[in-house]
């Protein structure tokens, strides 16, 4: 007995269901693909202005805080200031310099994009979560060292130059601890989503490729995010 011939009208229905299938899944990892390049490059170009914003300034600062030292006769600890203004556009600088993030090239794989995109991420959260010894307190110090030599030059006596260098004391160190604060509110309700989406994006990724979802670059969800 010969086999039945196929049914050749099935056998097509399928194939084309099956072309129209790896379509659709070409399209959404298409669209995908640009959402994540999308946002990528609205969050480097975000920081990117901020890391201007900041360098600017800090140069800026420089000119006119010898300007304000020489024309209102200030002490000496009023330009102590200069150096931390230095640091901090140094330190910006070379933080650039040293994680430059590489481009995107058109047709890049998305895992790789996914990928990219989580380095940038935890590195702000890192920047972020340590911003107090490399912004804040070499700017403090100074301006603590400034204060002090002006309350003890004005005071005319121990306890007033102890109550007049407390009270700069709280307001610098109130200020400092209201940045920090702001930084650490930034990392928890901008960053810390945003690199919880890329890791379980990266990992449906990985799954859905059949491998195993590789270590975060930087820390996992739950781990020294507090």
């Amino acid at each position: 007995m010969n086999p039945e011939p196929p049914n050749l009208p099935d056998d097509f229905q399928k194939a084309w269901q099956a072309q129209a299938s790896q379509e659709r899944v070409t399209i959404a990892a298409d669209l995908l693909r640009s959402e994540v390049e999308r946002n990528q490059h609205s969050f480097r170009t975000m920081i990117l202005l901020r890391d201007i914003r900041e360098v600017g300034v800090s140069l800026l600062l420089i000119p006119v805080w010898l300007f304000l030292g020489v024309w209102l006769a200030l002490p000496w600890t009023w330009y102590l200031s200069i150096p931390a203004f230095i640091w901090v556009a140094a330190f910006m600088l070379i933080d650039r310099a040293r994680h430059a993030a590489p481009p995107s090239t058109p047709g890049e794989p998305l895992v790789q994009s996914v990928q990219t995109s989580l380095v940038d991420v935890e590195h702000q959260i890192k920047l972020l979560r340590s911003v107090q010894w490399w912004y804040l307190l070499p700017i403090a110090i100074p301006m603590l060292a400034f204060f002090g030599q002006v309350t003890w030059r004005a005071s005319q006596s121990w306890l007033e130059a102890i109550v007049g260098g407390g009270c700069f004391f709280a307001f610098v160190v109130a200020t400092n601890a209201f940045l920090y604060w702001v930084n650490r509110v930034a990392v928890r309700k901008q960053l810390q989503p945003r690199r919880e989406e890329l890791i379980k994006l990266l990992d449906s990724l990985q799954e859905e490729a059949g491998g195993t979802p590789p270590s975060s670059p930087g820390l996992r969800p739950g781990v020294g995010l507090k």
